[in-house]
């Protein structure tokens, strides 16, 4: 069954169109089409548009995090995400790629020795704060197997003053605690260092308190082994379908309460990007009417207009009795001239 071919992206669909047959490629691989589907979003991945390419290496990602590919799948994904580190002429997919070999590594455990070549070279050219971080992650998980490992993290702690991102500081510490654990005589100089200049920064809370954690761990533990059996732990291997930090459920529970609006395309809150006074306070209609249905319907009056009765000396409209009207027989037939002579209107007439 080739009917996954309809969301092949073509030349002439919208850009939106594009992004979203894209990610839905991804979920209809199963182990009969998707090779089929890896390689054409391998031919998407350096498109002209740079949030399609990002889009690509995220759906060949996912279809290896699902499992979704069948036998060997994996591995040959990782691969080609492997070769995009190197693609140095476009940094946005050596970026998403290394943050995809992150999520990888951590799902799949087993494919480190495919991933763990390029990454020192892939630390000189990878620019963005996501890539370099994600990059600088592997470096700790590989470590053991990657014998400059100390040397390249050391010129990143050496240049620790001039990151601006919290993120790849916290990185840059977890991956040099955990590879302390592996190369401790090469790594203790750098650690002390990096938990110093850690400890002591104030641009990132989180970041902070690892520190700290860090160091009383390591100070105050009586066994080596301990400490390492906690920051070494791979008690962080996915086991289900997402990670935590992904989830998302509770913002689609909130989503369908505001169905039909804006938030399910920003896939965000009315409070996120509406003023409070301008929201529109949704209410939903109860099963049965809360008045029954013989219950009496007083009529509304405008009271404006009776104040401007009263001040002309008139009663008010709800004042004023109720008069019944007498229905006139009508001396007319219900017949009615259609062409507009009026020459059968006498002779319509009841006398």
């Amino acid at each position: 069954d080739d009917e996954y071919r309809v969301f092949y992206v073509r030349y002439h669909d919208q850009t939106h169109i594009k992004h979203s047959k894209v990610r839905i490629l991804a979920k209809l691989a199963n182990p009969d089409n998707a090779p089929d589907i890896v390689s054409e979003l391998g031919e998407l991945v350096a498109n002209v548009d740079e949030m399609m390419g990002r889009i690509a290496v995220q759906s060949m990602a996912s279809i290896a995090m699902h499992d979704s590919g069948g036998q060997g799948a994996v591995e040959s994904i990782a691969r080609r995400l492997v070769e995009m580190l190197d693609l140095h002429g476009i940094p946005h997919i050596s970026s998403e790629a290394a943050t995809a070999l992150a999520s990888l590594v951590r799902r799949h455990p087993s494919i480190v020795s495919v991933v763990s070549a390029p990454l020192p070279r892939a630390l000189k050219y990878i620019s963005e704060p996501a890539g370099k971080a994600s990059v600088i992650f592997l470096l700790g998980e590989c470590g053991e197997s990657i014998m400059e490992a100390p040397y390249v993290l050391e010129k990143v702690i050496d240049s620790y003053d001039s990151i601006a991102d919290a993120a790849v500081k916290t990185a840059l510490l977890g991956a040099t605690v955990k590879l302390f654990f592996y190369r401790p005589p090469e790594v203790k100089n750098m650690l002390g260092k990096v938990l110093k200049k850690a400890t002591e920064d104030v641009s990132s809370q989180d970041l902070h308190d690892r520190a700290l954690f860090y160091y009383r761990l390591l100070r105050s533990s009586p066994d080596t082994n301990i400490a390492k059996s906690i920051v070494t732990s791979k008690s962080m291997t996915m086991s289900t379908k997402h990670f935590a930090e992904e989830d998302d459920s509770e913002l689609r529970a909130a989503l369908m309460h505001e169905f039909n609006t804006l938030c399910t395309i920003y896939r965000c809150k009315a409070e996120n990007f509406i003023d409070e006074e301008n929201i529109v306070k949704f209410v939903k209609v109860p099963k049965e009417h809360p008045l029954p249905r013989e219950a009496p319907v007083t009529p509304v009056t405008d009271p404006g207009v009776n104040a401007i009765t009263n001040h002309m000396g008139g009663v008010a409209m709800a004042d004023a009795p109720q008069q019944s009207v007498t229905a006139v027989p009508s001396t007319v037939s219900a017949e009615v001239d259609l062409l507009g002579f009026g020459d059968d209107l006498s002779a319509m007439s009841v006398p």
